[in-house]
């Protein structure tokens, strides 16, 4: 699937001869933020509409959850980023790894996770690394681990809701 979207879109996406795991990081700017678990980049003068790999945060309508993953990937995203795209998904969006480029090039997907503002997306995600940091916020109450709730599957939420 992957080899076909870059194929249709073809010079569209920064890798059009690669494939996106191939690539290295690109230099971005942020011009926004959609959600806890996806923003859109400015990357070698192009506007990309980035997934974060291995998360999934609450959606819109998960109130105040989803307002909160929302607005904390908002409050750590730096203004200029690096993209590590690994995939497309469904919907024709990069699927990456999004680095802060201060010190210590923190993971911002990961940061979502350890901050109780996303579940690891097991499904889609291998890297223990983001388990380790869900256990650790799971056991700390932070975020979504706070109380139970819909909120710590966001995948249930959209399979009952449909549209």
């Amino acid at each position: 699937m992957v080899l076909t979207l870059v194929g249709a879109q073809g010079a569209s996406t920064p890798w059009a001869k690669e494939s996106p795991a191939d690539t290295p990081p690109l230099s971005c700017t942020l011009v926004r933020v959609f959600d806890g678990d996806s923003l859109e980049l400015r990357c070698n003068g192009r506007t990309l509409e980035v997934r974060l790999y291995c998360i999934d945060a609450p959606e819109w309508e998960q109130d105040p959850w989803g307002k909160r993953s929302l607005r904390h990937l908002e409050a750590i995203a730096p203004h200029r980023v690096e993209l590590e795209p690994l995939d497309t998904d469904r919907f024709g969006r990069i699927v990456g790894k999004v680095y802060g480029t201060g010190p210590g090039r923190p993971l911002l997907n990961l940061q979502q996770v350890a901050s109780g503002q996303a579940a690891v997306y097991r499904h889609y995600c291998k890297d223990p690394g983001f388990d380790r940091a869900e256990q650790a916020a799971r056991q700390a109450r932070l975020g979504i681990w706070s109380r139970p709730g819909e909120q710590q599957t966001p995948w249930a939420f959209r399979h009952r809701n449909e549209r």
